[in-house]
């Protein structure tokens, strides 16, 4: 089976204590109606903590910004086989998933924008929870001592790089940013494992492009509208709303804890290696970017990552 393709549903909330309410009560809905379709594998539900300042270039970010972050971003994953199968389950369950989203926007400030990724390479490690490390190693991972890696479900901090690229450089883009990834997974403390994600479509329901009268149309959730998008119902291989352009790339790395992750990329700057990897294999390509946001995850379903091709 070939790496599967992450939708991420991204949208800006109200930092308040009734946006996590209305997350809690709202968000496993979505998931079982998610998980209706056969081509669904898992999902990654992530909140922003703050972003990585990467030494001092943004000099109001901090790793930290869980109080004073406001609006915070969301960000989504749902893990599919193919990208059809993603399309698919927005048609079959649109009545459902309408009416549940319905439900938050007394919370959304920014979106729902909801793009399609390829996942490119992918190191990744399963997750597990504290209880099912090995009694011989659970005195290393209180020691903070080198074990085998994993992910452990609540105690670990993900990071996305957000990278837009100059057309025509993608291949060399993804090169370098391999290389440095493997690099920080061998010899950065803390690194536990990493995916590159290359945009390739919108999805246009999850976006809430709606056609005309669907898109004005007042309700509160219980009457969705007749025809799902301004795109027609047609399902296809790809979402009709196009990569945008220059591509985009995603570099999702988790880390055992912020202050890991603040170090970590920090050798980009500092380590001569690892300095002229980076520089000539990813700052060389860019567009625009790189810029860094921290996230804790919130809830998932991670078995999807079983199936990833190394």
């Amino acid at each position: 089976m070939p790496n599967p393709i992450i939708a991420i549903n991204m949208s800006k909330i109200a930092n308040q204590p009734e946006s996590y309410e209305q997350m809690q009560k709202v968000g496993p809905k979505v998931c079982i109606a998610t998980a209706s379709h056969p081509g669904f594998l898992g999902f990654l539900m992530l909140l922003q903590t703050g972003i990585h300042p990467m030494a001092g270039r943004y000099g109001g970010g901090a790793l930290d910004m869980r109080q004073t972050l406001n609006p915070i971003r969301m960000f989504q994953y749902t893990v599919w086989k193919d990208a059809r199968s993603h399309e698919q389950m927005h048609h079959d369950c649109f009545d459902i998933v309408y009416e549940l989203c319905h439900h938050c926007l007394s919370m959304i400030v920014e979106g729902p924008w909801e793009p399609l990724y390829e996942i490119v390479a992918a190191d990744l490690p399963p997750v597990i929870g504290m209880s099912d490390v090995p009694r011989e190693l659970g005195s290393a991972f209180a020691a903070q001592k080198a074990v085998p890696k994993v992910a452990l479900a609540a105690q670990r901090c993900v990071v996305l790089g957000d990278h837009w690229i100059m057309d025509g450089h993608e291949a060399e883009f993804e090169k370098g940013a391999q290389e440095t990834l493997q690099w920080l997974k061998v010899k950065a403390p803390g690194m536990i494992g990493w995916m590159l994600l290359k945009q390739i479509a919108v999805s246009a329901i999850g976006s809430f492009q709606f056609d005309p009268e669907g898109m004005i149309q007042p309700t509160l959730g219980a009457h969705p509208p007749r025809y799902n998008t301004n795109y027609g119902d047609k399902v296809g291989d790809l979402p009709p709303i196009p990569a945008q352009k220059p591509t985009q790339y995603y570099v999702h790395m988790e880390w055992e804890s912020p202050d890991h992750a603040h170090q970590g990329l920090g050798k980009a700057l500092v380590n001569y290696e690892l300095r002229q990897i980076h520089n000539q294999g990813v700052l060389a390509h860019l567009d625009r970017g790189p810029y860094y946001m921290l996230f804790n995850p919130m809830m998932e379903e991670g078995t999807w990552r079983e199936v990833l091709v190394k």
